[in-house]
């Protein structure tokens, strides 16, 4: 009975917090380092299945392999309450959780995973170690990380050795669903059967379904049916559905020879071609993780907006010295920000910028301000306000100040026809605004011109 908990902290410094999973060689529990609070996997072998030797298989493994990326690495091993453990860095999730999540995933998440297999099988190949036992539950990814990792090293084989069985039928090793023919043959396997069941990985990544998936598990000639349906099916029934690259890749790895080196190099480029012609090269959990961001990113960039942008005025262009009559009526956001409230609940002063395109080719650039108090009203005198003259910037601010102005116009300009027709007009609209102090500077200048020319 294993004697492991939940709350026993190994070698002084790793807590176990937690089961993930469990097979018929042990249980894998999460982790976590006391020292440097990062998580780890716990890897618990069963007492009734340390005879087989399959975990210190995985630890030598691992020793050669160090240093090569997208491999465990390995932070501690031994014996523990009677249990051989072994302990490496957590690496995510494996791809079946992944499928679960997304139900699909995406072509090109699809040849970004055969993309980095590739290359990680390329370096275990080179170190004379096979893996056998490729399946989506032993390939890892992090949700913030769009790398792939490939784990559990306790099939896995050294080529290296002298001893290699020629003749003498072994057993099947590996997974059924995903195993190579050679596998269920009994041969010895190469390099070529770690390629062949990365290919039914990814077929089956991209259909969700292999041929082989509808014999029933309580059949007892199922691992030699399975085989046998996978020597006589068709590449092109086997990759239904799939783009023309993995009918091109089953290909190449059906014909390749056992002993022959496989040419990693054109095998990632089936995969890498397409991935250049896509915009994201991440996996579907990251690129999630990044257009979440950039949405609530642009939501929030949005709601500042509208938050900055509530009031709104009335503006129009008038036309005055115009012989033809032009009326443009322009509504414009006023930011609340330039509305700025006094102790005894007015407002004070507000702030108004205008750039008006539409209608006379006189137009120009006109910026006022009007508070309560018209003594203190201040117009900007600036290149562009040398000819404020052929414009009105009209808002009305209240009741109270449209008839006051209305009354100055009318005493002020009640034999020109032309303001009488804009008064008139500006009963029709909201907020609209009559500058006395601009008529008044008019007729002050016309006054000093008259003089002048008099003298």
């Amino acid at each position: 009975m294993l004697q492991i908990q939940i709350g026993d902290i190994i070698d002084n410094q790793y807590e176990i917090i937690k089961k993930l999973s469990q097979g018929s060689f042990g249980i894998v529990f999460y982790g976590k380092s006391i020292k440097t609070k990062k998580s780890v996997a716990i890897k618990v072998e069963k007492q009734e299945m340390a005879g087989f030797g399959s975990l210190f298989r995985e630890v030598d493994m691992l020793s050669k392999l160090k240093g090569v990326p997208q491999i465990p690495e390995l932070l501690w091993y031994g014996e523990f309450k009677k249990c051989n453990i072994m302990i490496t860095k957590m690496l995510g999730h494996d791809l079946i959780y992944h499928q679960k999540q997304y139900k699909q995933f995406s072509s090109q998440c699809i040849n970004s995973i055969a993309y980095q297999l590739l290359w990680i099988l390329e370096q275990i190949h080179k170190q004379n170690i096979i893996h056998r036992d490729i399946k989506p539950e032993n390939i890892l990814s992090k949700n913030e990380s769009d790398k792939i990792y490939l784990i559990d090293f306790g099939i896995s084989k050294n080529t290296d050795s002298n001893f290699i069985h020629k003749k003498k039928l072994l057993p099947f090793i590996g997974t059924s669903r995903y195993a190579s023919i050679s596998a269920h043959q009994g041969i010895e396997q190469t390099p070529k059967d770690d390629l062949e069941s990365l290919g039914y990985v990814l077929i089956y990544l991209t259909t969700q379904h292999l041929p082989w998936m509808n014999i029933e598990k309580a059949d007892v000639q199922r691992l030699d049916k399975i085989g046998k349906l996978k020597e006589n099916v068709l590449l092109e029934d086997l990759c239904f559905g799939c783009p023309n690259s993995m009918l091109k890749y089953m290909r190449y790895v059906k014909d390749l020879k056992p002993n022959s080196k496989p040419k990693y190099g054109i095998l990632r480029g089936l995969f890498l071609s397409k991935l250049q012609n896509t915009i994201e090269l991440g996996l579907d959990w990251t690129n999630q993780i990044i257009k979440i961001e950039k949405k609530k990113h642009h939501k929030k960039q949005r709601n500042s907006c509208d938050l900055n942008f509530k009031s709104c005025v009335t503006i129009r262009k008038p036309f005055m010295g115009e012989t033809q009559i032009n009326l443009n009526v322009k509504t414009i956001a006023v930011q609340d920000e330039q509305l700025i409230s006094s102790d005894n609940g007015t407002n004070s002063q507000i702030q108004f910028s205008i750039i008006e395109t539409l209608g006379s080719k006189n137009s120009v650039k006109v910026g006022f301000s009007a508070s309560d108090n018209l003594d203190c009203l201040c117009i900007q005198q600036n290149n562009n306000m040398a000819r404020i003259s052929t414009f009105e910037g009209i808002a009305e601010v209240n009741s109270l100040k449209s008839q006051s102005f209305e009354q100055q116009l009318m005493e002020s300009e009640h034999q020109d026809l032309e303001i009488k027709c804009n008064v008139l007009h500006f009963n029709s609209v909201y907020f609209n605004f009559k500058n006395p102090i601009q008529q008044h500077i008019i007729k002050q200048n016309y006054q000093v011109k008259v003089i002048k020319s008099i003298n």
